[in-house]
Parts: C-alpha cells; structure tokens; sequence
C-alpha cells in the first residue's frame, strides 16, 4: 500500500519516516527550501531510499538545491529531465496556487517539469560530507 506523510523538512530533529521511495514535488520555491531539501533528500538515500523530486523549471529554489547536494555527496550526477506535465483541476489550496497559477485549471493541459530520479546505488562510490 501507498503511505503518505506530511512533515515540515526543514525540521531535522525529525527524521524521514522509513519509505522505499520518497518522493517531493513542487517545493523548490526559495533558497532555504532548496538547501533542506537536499539534506533531506540526502538522508533518505544514505538509509536506502529511492528518491524522486519534481519541479518546474526556473524556481528560484533549484540551484540552492543542486549546489547543497553537490557539497553533501560530491561528484553526484544529479540531473533533472525535462518533460511535459499535466496541469491540475478541481479545488487547490489559494496558498499553492494564486489566481495567476498555470498550474491549475478547468480542463488539463500540459506544463513544463523537470524530474530528477536517484537510486541509493548512485552514491555508493560517493564520500558523504555530511552535514
């Protein structure tokens, strides 16, 4: 069965529920976001999670992202693919999405994304860095 958690991921008091994949979505807004998500992202890889992390290009969050994982295990080969999304409909959060958002509307149409996918095997020759 499928299990869901929501969690704040800039609490690292807290640590990641076990899970065989861990998979975020659509949370690289900021800086800061970017950054925790790597650490966290990180800790799921070193106990043997898959990860998976979506996002649409040009958020202000993926760099920080990237530059952080990249200190943590360096030498990582952490690429997003680029490929085609569908929009959302029905009832959103106002907090995700503004009126302005094209990510929501009354009939699904495609949007831009990008997806990075790794495998805990892909850090095993990698030193970890740490925190």
């Amino acid at each position: 069965p499928i299990e869901t958690e929501i969690l704040d991921l800039c609490n690292f008091d807290v640590p990641l529920p076990d899970a065989d994949i861990v998979v975020a979505a659509d949370i690289l807004y900021e800086p800061r976001t970017g950054e925790a998500v790597a650490r966290r992202l990180a800790e799921a890889l070193l106990r043997g999670s898959r990860v998976m992390l979506g996002d649409s290009p040009g958020r202000p969050g993926r760099p920080s992202f990237l530059k952080e994982l990249q200190r943590l295990f360096p030498g990582i080969d952490a690429v997003f693919e680029d490929t085609v999304g569908t929009t959302c409909s029905g009832p959103r959060n106002e907090l995700i999405c503004g009126e302005n958002s094209m990510s929501v509307s009354t009939v699904p149409g495609t949007l831009p994304i990008a997806v990075l996918d790794l495998h805990p095997d892909s850090i095993t020759s990698l030193n970890y860095v740490g925190n």
